[in-house]
């Protein structure tokens, strides 16, 4: 079998959760005997692929290819030179010979890309990673005016955007679930995401419920931990809390920054915070800003780390006591849960989506998803309670990880070999 895996981004150039989720499924196709060949294809910028040619191999690497598609319409996703993009999928197609291409995003690509590679005899499958063919506003299902929201229709889509039409909303539906018809098999790494599909009107039966696969390097690290077990970190020291992610305005990490502001200066005193991820595409907004001045109010109590590698995450979260996941949107299946489970950590964590669906009440700590004061309290009660995470349950978590690792990977293999492995077949036949 030869499979494609196809990204809206390499996870080198911008570490976001799906790309970093898309990329280590490559990776372990990559380690599969059974797989004759893995591709992984990422949308990037001309600059990034050194020159004005639509493909390139990312450090000269023949099996990840960067390649530049035409531009995307903002509101429908569908490509605005589709002649164009023909050509590139039919180049990719020709030169890789998949029998399974796996999209893991179709913005900066476009809907066709579902058409071009059905009409090819490829067999299509496609993760969602949000809400991006529900929700016009960056897929975060966030109203515009900051409030969550649970359920979309044209109309209320439009009470969002005033300037487009109920209409308009309503012919973007029907053309992603047109485009959606191509697709073999969906897959949701949350029971939570696949539920808000399913009341938007795709078949329950056609969404596979996986966890993503995790990054190889951090899994070859773990397995090779002589001592798995949670280690404390030990002395007479300040609580430890770490935040690890992109920082823009969906991750709260400003809910964050408001609770450190609003401490108490004996509990300011005990604890310190460390920020590990990077802000530079917000810097000039209101909300890098709005960050800035928080960080000047909570000098000494928070550090910016700065940006770290996905080969570093188990040896800086394993530095820290707990994990902070402050999201105001409805997360997915964040990766970094994962990789707290695999650093044996406890995570405190808002209390929506699939955030709140990963979360084990044994060890983990909720609050109020958006809310400082909530968090605040939660951070109070830990240095004041001396409350750490049981570690006989954490450390269970570390082996349930590795373990769920090779099963969510075979239930993806067992979607690729699927009912409509024709290609596979019709390959052999041929050979």
């Amino acid at each position: 079998m030869r499979v494609m895996v196809l990204s809206h981004g390499h996870p080198d150039l911008g570490a976001g959760g799906a790309e970093r989720a898309a990329y280590s499924l490559f990776q372990a196709l990559k380690t599969d005997p059974t797989v004759e060949k893995a591709v992984f294809v990422a949308r990037a910028e001309h600059d990034a692929i050194g020159h004005s040619a639509f493909f390139g191999s990312f450090r000269g690497r023949p099996d990840e290819i960067l390649a530049a598609p035409p531009p995307v319409d903002g509101l429908t996703f569908q490509s605005q030179n589709y002649d164009l993009l023909k050509q590139l999928i039919q180049e990719l197609i020709r030169h890789v010979q998949p029998d399974v291409v796996h999209i893991h995003h179709f913005i900066y690509w476009g809907l066709d890309i579902f058409e071009l590679f059905r009409e090819a005899g490829v067999r299509v499958i496609f993760t969602f990673h949000e809400y991006a063919a529900i929700c016009a506003h960056f897929g975060q299902m966030i109203k515009t005016n900051g409030r969550l929201c649970y359920a979309a229709s044209p109309a209320e889509c439009s009470g969002c955007f005033p300037s487009i039409s109920a209409g308009k909303f309503f012919v973007r539906e029907s053309i992603l679930k047109q485009f959606f018809g191509n697709v073999d098999m969906f897959v949701s790494p949350s029971a939570f995401l696949k539920d808000r599909y399913v009341a938007w009107g795709l078949p329950a039966e056609r969404i596979a419920v996986i966890e993503n696969i995790m990054d190889q390097d951090v899994l070859r690290k773990v397995r090779s931990l002589s001592d798995r077990k949670v280690l404390r970190v030990e002395g007479d020291r300040r609580l430890t809390l770490a935040y690890f992610g992109q920082i823009n305005p969906y991750k709260g990490v400003d809910v964050l920054l408001e609770a450190c502001a609003s401490l108490p200066k004996r509990t300011r005193k005990r604890i310190e915070v460390r920020i590990h991820g990077e802000n530079k595409h917000f810097r000039d907004t209101d909300f890098g800003r709005k960050v800035d001045r928080l960080l000047e109010e909570t000098r000494g109590v928070v550090r910016m780390m700065g940006a770290y590698r996905n080969q570093e995450v188990l040896d800086l979260m394993r530095g820290s006591d707990w994990i902070i996941i402050p999201s105001i949107w409805w997360e997915n299946s964040p990766i970094v849960i994962q990789e707290a489970r695999m650093a044996g950590r406890p995570i405190i964590y808002a209390d929506i989506g699939g955030m709140a669906e990963k979360a084990d009440p044994r060890v983990d700590l909720p609050f109020s998803a958006g809310s400082p004061g909530a968090l605040a309290d939660v951070i109070r009660y830990l240095v004041e309670a001396e409350a750490q995470g049981d570690n006989a349950v954490l450390s269970a978590h570390v082996e349930s990880r590795l373990t769920s690792d090779a099963e969510n990977y075979r239930r993806h293999m067992t979607l690729y070999l699927g009912e409509a492995s024709e290609p596979v077949k019709r390959r052999q036949l041929a050979s």
